[in-house]
């Protein structure tokens, strides 16, 4: 989680420190933010360290503050998975570059930059391997305009030509390939540009006994098959084939960059504790960034003690990923203040080599010292209610500690107003943090429709009502699907929780921090929105929905009665069900129904806390003595199921005494009534309530 200070500029992780300033310094060998060396953990097998979480727990944050601390003291490659898009080149035909080639090649250029103090990293064998496999078909512009600029880019980021001579390299190199090309009748192919392409590379950028053990290397990886310039055009070759062609050829490339790093990391920098190099990879959930690690981790599995690699890894993964790697190791966050707990205990086995840490969600404390910044006292339930709403999910709580820092210098913030904050650019702090968790924008208004259904079902009920009235119908399954490849189904398991008697039933987005933004936002858009498409409208048609399916959905439909702000008819309702039906039964009835979402407050005022403390009962005189209590009741579980409720003691009291009141006229459920009473106030008293 990143967050920007009111200087400006600066940002500042919390609760990130074991990876930031214990792990990865003693796997690198030196301090986060000084120049001390420290003692090297795993100094001849290193772990490859693997962060998982959900969308905006702050993995990308942690990589971008190892990138400022890190950035030309050690050498340092960063490339992110999910940037990689095999879509820019479709409908092109182009052979000669994979998502694979392209993080390698991003890690490459950025880990031969130079290092003050330090001998520039040279890479003898992924270079002409790079090189050759970035030859074209002749006749194929894209495959060549594509090699053009990744040869100039390998020139200028690997120091391979100096001065002048880097001006229109790219232009240049071709130029001379295309004269050696010259002689050679043939018009198309690629063998003879591959051929044309290494003779250029060695004849340019290698000396004579460097270029012979780089042929010797790829000999001894040909199996013995063709000599060093034959085996390259080889590679070349089944790369341009594609499938598990080009797969082993990635797999022999990985092999040449690791090996190329570890030659410069020899016996004399271990002995001198020389800091080792660092790779940061962003999303390795995509299938290049999974690939790229897979490689590395086998490659490492395939190696002996005494060959060490000195490659620090640090890569990031949306989800957990456990299936997939059976014998990582996991450590915890605070674990890894002291060791980092990793050890191989599978010899060979690829995933042994890997270390996973979840970054937790972000505690009251956290939050405490994050709103420290703010000037004047604020609210003393702020921090408590924004650490139920954000379930310390570190970006949402981050943003939200901006507004209220930034709103608080101007007047007092309360607790309901957190989702109504604005940013210091004036902009709505809901609209930032959706935008953030769920760049489509369209599909983003999609879901905040969606998310007030209860279920799928209720969800295409949405949508086939919005077919009718002539609307873009929603594409329920298209939203679903992205649910569930986000990470964003599988909510938390909350059986056991203080509180969780009053929650109900696992909404259409289950969530549920994102739930509640994409409930305000569908609340905050009803004022704007047009026919059929208010707050009051979608909950009719979830209504409906409810009642076409019968009397067990009878809490759904009250529910959403409630939740269109029409208490009256849902209080008539559970009176009536409580006369003569089962209790324990109605209790659960009572749990959902008080999860409704409150109407936008323009469209209607809270008086929740009034009528649950019985200022209201002048009212309804009409009504029975159970009426009323049942009144009372729902009033106050409705309000205290709000992430920003206080659990005042009268309120919390003041249900377990309806309950206690209820159970002494209800015929057959005295036991269960009664035993409610003594343990929601209690329950309610804790956070979350719902």
């Amino acid at each position: 989680m990143r967050e920007h200070t009111e200087e400006g500029g600066a940002m500042r992780l919390y609760a990130r420190d074991p990876i930031l300033r214990a792990l990865v310094p003693r796997l690198l060998g030196l301090a986060y933010d000084k120049r001390n060396l420290v003692a090297q953990e795993h100094r001849d097998d290193l772990p490859v360290v693997l962060l998982t979480g959900r969308h905006g727990m702050g993995k990308t944050a942690v990589l971008d503050a190892l990138e400022t601390a890190y950035r030309g003291r050690v050498p340092l490659g960063r490339a992110d998975s999910a940037e990689v898009d095999p879509a820019r080149w479709a409908g092109f035909a182009v052979s000669n570059t994979s998502p694979v080639l392209e993080l390698l090649e991003q890690l490459v250029c950025e880990l031969a930059a130079v290092v003050p103090g330090t001998s520039r990293l040279r890479f003898p064998r992924l270079l002409p391997g790079l090189f050759a496999i970035s030859s074209w078909h002749r006749g194929n512009e894209h495959e060549q305009r594509l090699a053009r600029d990744r040869i100039a880019r390998l020139i200028a980021a690997c120091g391979l030509e100096k001065g002048d001579e880097r001006t229109d390299t790219g232009m240049d190199w071709m130029s001379d390939v295309s004269e050696r090309l010259a002689d050679t009748d043939q018009q198309y192919g690629l063998e003879p540009v591959a051929a044309a392409v290494i003779q250029q590379y060695f004849s340019r950028h290698t000396r004579t006994r460097a270029g012979r053990a780089v042929r010797e290397w790829y000999h001894e990886r040909s199996a013995g098959t063709a000599d060093g310039e034959a085996a390259l055009i080889r590679l070349s070759l089944r790369f341009h084939q594609g499938g598990a062609f080009r797969h082993a050829v990635e797999r022999l490339l990985t092999s040449a960059l690791i090996e190329d790093v570890s030659d410069a990391y020899g016996r004399w920098q271990r002995m001198n504790r020389t800091p080792k190099p660092l790779i940061l990879l962003d999303n390795v959930h995509t299938a290049a960034g999974r690939r790229v690690l897979d490689l590395i981790l086998e490659h490492r599995a395939g190696r002996g003690s005494d060959d060490p690699d000195p490659l620090v890894v640090v890569a990031t993964r949306l989800g957990g990923g456990a299936d997939l790697y059976p014998d990582a190791s996991h450590s915890e966050l605070p674990e890894l203040s002291v060791a980092s707990g990793w050890e191989r205990t599978a010899p060979g086995s690829p995933s042994a080599g890997l270390l996973t840490v979840p970054l937790a969600p972000l505690s009251l404390d956290d939050l405490l010292m994050m709103l420290d910044r703010a000037e004047g006292p604020l609210h003393r339930r702020l921090p408590s209610a924004l650490h139920t709403l954000a379930r310390g999910h570190p970006l949402g709580s981050g943003l939200l500690c901006d507004a209220i820092v930034h709103t608080n210098a101007q007047r007092p913030v309360l607790p309901e107003d957190l989702l109504d904050l604005c940013t210091a650019e004036g902009r709505s702090v809901t609209e930032r943090l959706l935008a953030q968790l769920i760049p489509p924008p369209q599909l983003r208004d999609h879901l905040a429709l969606l998310s007030l259904a209860r279920d799928r079902d209720a969800a295409e009920a949405l949508a086939a009502a919005y077919a009718v009235s002539g609307a873009d119908p929603l594409p329920v399954a298209a939203a679903a699907r992205y649910l569930e490849e986000e990470q964003w189904t599988d909510r938390p398991d909350e059986v056991g929780t203080p509180g969780h008697e009053c929650r109900g039933t696992s909404p259409f987005a289950p969530d549920p921090f994102l739930h509640a933004l994409l409930v305000h936002a569908a609340r905050n858009g009803s004022a704007a929105a047009g026919p059929g498409r208010r707050w009051s409208d979608l909950h009719r048609i979830l209504r409906e929905h409810h009642t076409a399916l019968g009397a067990g959905d009878s809490a759904d439909i009250l529910r959403h009665t409630l939740a269109a702000g029409d208490a009256r008819p849902v209080v008539i309702q559970l009176t009536a069900h409580f006369a003569d039906g089962d209790a324990d039964r109605w209790l659960r009835t009572l749990r959902h129904v008080a999860t409704a979402p409150h109407p936008p407050r323009a469209e209607w005022t809270d008086h929740r806390l009034e009528i649950a403390r019985g200022d209201h009962d002048h009212r309804y005189a009409e009504a029975d003595d159970v009426r009323r209590s049942v009144n009372r009741l729902l009033h106050g579980l409705w309000y205290l199921c709000e992430t920003y409720a206080e659990p005042f003691a009268d309120i919390c009291d003041g249900i377990g005494s309806e309950l206690a009141f209820l159970s002494m006229r209800h015929t057959s459920g005295r036991a269960a009534l009664n035993q409610a009473s003594r343990t929601w106030p209690t329950s309610l008293r804790r956070e979350p309530p719902c």
